[in-house]
């Protein structure tokens, strides 16, 4: 595990913890009422305490609940889809949010986020 400084408490219009760049290989699987769930490899492009971003083709909303399994661990957890940006070559940036806190998924610890300065 990666060791840095512990999350400091989260202001409003602010960020909960600090956004990294990590490539980590996780399992997407979506359910779909009355059909098989569909499925989709994928690897992140960046990753918080509270969720991660990563580019998806399967069609997904603003909303949708996914299962996020992070392949180096098998630990899975339920997300919401909290970003649907546009389409790329590799599909669209998603962005998720777990629906239960899970501090160690991405087993890194995250940096404080430092308090802004507003010249004060």
């Amino acid at each position: 595990m990666i060791s840095t400084a512990t999350l400091s408490k989260p202001r409003p219009g602010s960020r909960r913890s600090q956004r990294l760049k990590l490539q980590v290989p996780v399992l997407v699987t979506r359910q779909i009422p009355k059909q098989r769930p569909a499925r989709e490899d994928a690897v992140t492009l960046n990753v918080n305490v509270c969720g991660g971003m990563f580019e998806l083709q399967m069609p997904v909303e603003r909303g949708d609940l996914l299962t996020v399994q992070n392949k180096c661990t098998a630990e899975e957890r339920e997300s919401r889809v909290v970003y649907v940006g546009p389409t790329g070559p590799n599909g669209r940036k998603i962005g998720v949010e777990f629906t239960q806190p899970s501090k160690d998924f991405w087993q890194i610890h995250f940096p404080l986020v430092a308090p802004r300065n507003n010249g004060h």
